[in-house]
């Protein structure tokens, strides 16, 4: 082999490595997603819960709450889309919320609210349950895989000095403060 070659050959490996590196193992173990009917929404088995009965789905979101019972525990989600990796994207885009009915003890200061899920279930039925004051339409599932993602790092914000928005010497609006600027701090609307 030439060097010219050789080196091309390590350059490939590289970038091969490189790439594999930011990819980690699965979130769902393949022989498990085989069974999962992708296009199936929260929206659908609400609406057509004995159509979709035994199906299995790959829903995400946050955590709302988790409460532990003698047969196992519940986990009840607000359902967030699922990115290109199966993690809830940012936002607070949903459909509602279901609840996946796990195995076993899952310690609730663990999987609190606001941590974010990604879990496979077989739908087992809706069912209305109050949320404070009114019912609300639950899809249920059984747990058969829960992922639990790592926090998000929080994104601090830094402004540059000189005010606000950066402006000459002070707020773009006006002191802040007694005065006439900005009305909503001295007006009829102030902090209610």
């Amino acid at each position: 082999m030439s060097q010219r070659s050789v080196g091309l050959w390590l350059a490939l490996a590289l970038i091969a490595a490189f790439l594999s590196a930011g990819c980690g193992p699965p979130v769902v173990p393949p022989e498990l997603m085989k069974q999962v009917d992708q296009g199936l929404t929260l929206t659908q088995v609400r609406d057509n819960p004995q159509a979709n009965l035994n199906k299995m789905v790959l829903w995400g979101g946050r955590i709302i709450h988790t409460v532990n019972k003698t047969k196992g525990t519940l986990i009840e989600v607000l359902q967030i889309p699922l990115d290109s990796q199966d993690r809830p994207k940012a936002g607070y885009e949903s459909s509602g919320r279901f609840i996946v009915a796990m195995p076993g003890f899952l310690d609730p200061e663990i999987y609190h609210k606001n941590r974010e899920v990604t879990v496979v279930g077989q739908v087992v039925g809706v069912e209305m349950l109050p949320v404070g004051e009114v019912k609300y339409k639950y899809a249920l599932l059984r747990g058969k895989e829960v992922k639990l993602w790592e926090k998000r790092p929080d994104v601090v914000r830094v402004y540059p000095a000189g005010g606000f928005y950066g402006g000459f010497g002070g707020p773009m609006w006006g002191p802040v403060g007694p005065g006439p600027y900005p009305y909503w701090f001295n007006g009829p609307y102030g902090y209610w």
